[in-house]
């Protein structure tokens, strides 16, 4: 009696020892890794580092599309490029942004944006008058479309 205990507890011992134990690692949603990437793309923006987080910023955006983080992350690729004084592609991801996310609550924000680009051209209105023709025609959009924003009222100012 005690010899088939004892082989039935080295058998169990054995079976459990041999099994291969596996471990459950939980992938992260695409809206988690999204959010975890959006942060990482602020935290470079804000230590100056444009081009870093323009990058990520569309990562973000090709993550969750035609949603409420991919329409921030648009906005804050142009911002990022403005940062940099790249006018041209801000102005070409501001005005994607317009066409792709029209219900957006940034649309003023943008047009202010693409404004403000052609703006930061003016460099002599003797040399070159398209910077300074299209900044005051976005301007001129601004405060006629977006009355009541702040926006509105640094467009009259400039």
């Amino acid at each position: 009696m005690f010899k088939k205990l004892l082989i039935l507890l080295f058998s169990i011992f054995f079976i459990f020892s041999c099994a291969k134990k596996e471990k459950i690692t939980v992938e992260p949603t695409n809206e988690e890794l999204a959010i975890t990437v959006y942060a990482e793309a602020v935290d470079a923006l804000k230590k100056g580092d444009a081009f870093y987080a323009n990058k990520k910023f569309k990562e973000v955006e090709s993550l969750l599309p035609q949603t409420e983080w991919a329409a921030k992350a648009s906005l804050l690729a142009a911002y990022a490029d403005y940062t940099r004084n790249a006018y041209d592609q801000s102005i070409f991801g501001l005005e994607r942004h317009i066409s792709n996310y029209p219900a957006d609550k940034n649309i003023p924000y943008a047009h202010y944006l693409i404004a403000m680009c052609y703006y930061e051209q003016i460099l002599d209105e003797k040399k070159d008058l398209r910077p300074l023709l299209k900044s005051k025609e976005k301007f001129e959009f601004i405060v006629k479309t977006f009355p009541n924003t702040d926006y509105a009222t640094d467009a009259r100012f400039k």
